[in-house]
């Protein structure tokens, strides 16, 4: 739910985002409802807005476990997610990517990718480090943020989930959590990676996404009847099938 105000000053502007049709959904619904399921190897993680006639406008994310994630398209724009690589107790690398299942990438997309707009960032050279990072605010600049250019005055997607996600601190207080409808995905991922451990420890069982056939996903954004579930209405859009082009809205 947090695309909807706290990137929403870059989600038309960005040149990996703008443009879409589903963007109206996300600005114009700023209560979404969401739904999880399991996945083969993971989640499916829906979030559901208001569209026309009474329709609804799905996002849908997946989690492959682990730690990866794809995040739903928009329009016929490039799909683009995260490896969340564990470094130590209180450190992670975050790898990002960008792909079209069905083209190259344009040399606009490249050098958006390049500039660190979309999910990506500029690095300090020779590091992992953005150069906004939690030691300089994440550059924040309260003038576009007074202007309404910017909810929080930090720019560009990634770092505005980073400065959100980093505020935290590097291990949380699981007992001060007051986890809401919103986090259902959190609360999900965290059983299955339990019930994962518990199967592995004890019998030996694999844990989902191991099999390489877990690992054949797709995000969808799909506009659907109110009466038909997400996942059966994303069918065959949530598995990867080469030269088949996203589901995407």
């Amino acid at each position: 739910s947090h695309v909807s105000f706290l990137h929403r000053g870059d989600i038309d502007t960005d040149p990996l985002f703008k443009g879409a049709r589903g963007n109206q959904y996300n600005l114009g619904d700023l209560r979404p409802v969401f739904e999880v399921v399991d996945s083969p190897g993971g989640l499916y993680i829906g979030a559901r807005r208001n569209a026309e006639n009474g329709n609804y406008y799905w996002r849908i994310t997946q989690w492959v476990m682990p730690t990866f994630t794809m995040i739903p398209p928009r329009g016929d724009h490039s799909l683009h997610g995260h490896f969340w690589i564990p470094i130590d107790d209180e450190h992670c690398w975050s790898w990002s990517y960008e792909y079209h299942p069905t083209r190259p990438l344009s040399s606009v997309e490249l050098a958006a990718v390049r500039a660190g707009q979309g999910i990506h960032v500029k690095h300090e050279p020779g590091s992992y480090r953005p150069f906004a990072n939690k030691d300089n605010d994440y550059l924040i600049d309260r003038a576009a943020q007074k202007a309404g250019r910017t909810f929080s005055g930090v720019m560009g997607f990634a770092m505005q989930d980073a400065a959100v996600q980093e505020s935290m601190g590097p291990i949380v207080d699981r007992t001060r959590e007051r986890l809401v409808s919103t986090d259902n995905g959190i609360i999900m991922m965290r059983g299955r990676l339990i019930l994962a451990l518990k199967a592995l420890t004890d019998k030996g069982v694999a844990p989902p996404g191991v099999d390489p056939v877990h690992q054949r996903v797709r995000s969808v954004s799909i506009i659907l009847p109110p009466d038909q579930p997400f996942k059966t209405g994303a069918g065959e859009a949530l598995i990867a099938h080469p030269t088949v082009a996203p589901v995407s809205v």
